[in-house]
């Protein structure tokens, strides 16, 4: 074998040295470092690497959240009007299925593999997770806020009950999916905000069947207190994730964040 290896070796020759490749390979050397140096200022912006982050997003994202938006403000107001009570937990269970609906694209940031993506990008994980996480949270906020003025306008509730029962729950998903965004193998993130949105409907689905008195004017302050919570833990969680986040300076688990 070594010798039939050799014979093959053999009848391949090494060229000669060429002056005239080693000038051409300096002078494209050259060639591309004076482009790189007047691209160099033509790199994407913060703010461009922000807005280009809303092609990434998967469009059954967008179909999602537009059907649900429209559910919320077409279907709803003339499909539950006999029972205040119910037409009230319909709209509360429509915060924590928006947040479910951005935990299953913002669960791509914890694939393994992701990071090898990172290492070649001028931002790293943690600015596109911030990025796409800002995005969500002003899309949801327009979603809401439209919501609340399409049943104001048409008189089927007031706005700030709109606001209050949607967003409160809102907040309690996404502090769960924080959580379990840290705690929880990459592969398991989307089950576990499903399963998290499970527990919070069944928690308002119970309060009803019970005969509790959750939306009245009266329990107002206790739902205030509750967000206030809420935006208070979500913001600490989601502080505590992004100091964790897998990046170049940052401890890192088989590629991925932890």
């Amino acid at each position: 074998m070594d010798r039939k290896l050799k014979q093959k070796l053999d009848q391949y020759t090494v060229p000669g040295h060429s002056e005239k490749a080693l000038e051409e390979t300096i002078y494209r050397a050259r060639e591309l470092t004076a482009w790189i140096s007047r691209t160099g200022d033509e790199r994407m912006t913060m703010g461009q690497f922000f807005f280009d982050q809303c092609r990434f997003v998967r469009p059954h994202t967008w179909l999602l959240k537009a059907g649900l938006a429209l559910l919320m403000a077409v279907w709803l107001p003339g499909s539950i009007t006999g029972s205040e009570i119910w037409f009230w937990t319909v709209v509360s269970l429509a915060g924590p299925l928006l947040c479910l609906i951005n935990a299953n694209d913002l669960g791509g940031f914890f694939q393994p593999g992701i990071i090898e993506i990172q290492m070649t990008a001028k931002y790293s994980l943690r600015h596109a997770f911030l990025a796409r996480l800002t995005l969500f949270g002003v899309i949801d906020a327009i979603v809401i806020g439209a919501v609340s003025a399409v049943m104001t306008a048409c008189g089927t509730a007031t706005a700030w009950q709109v606001l209050l029962y949607s967003t409160v729950p809102y907040l309690l998903m996404c502090t769960g999916c924080m959580v379990i965004f840290q705690k929880v193998r990459e592969e398991s993130t989307l089950f576990c905000c499903a399963a998290w949105a499970v527990l919070l409907a069944g928690g308002l689905l119970a309060s009803q069947s019970m005969g509790w008195q959750i939306y009245d004017a009266e329990t107002a302050s206790a739902w205030l207190l509750a967000g206030a919570a809420a935006m208070a833990v979500a913001v600490w969680q989601t502080a505590k994730l992004i100091k964790y986040m897998g990046g170049n300076v940052d401890e890192i688990n088989i590629g991925t964040i932890v």
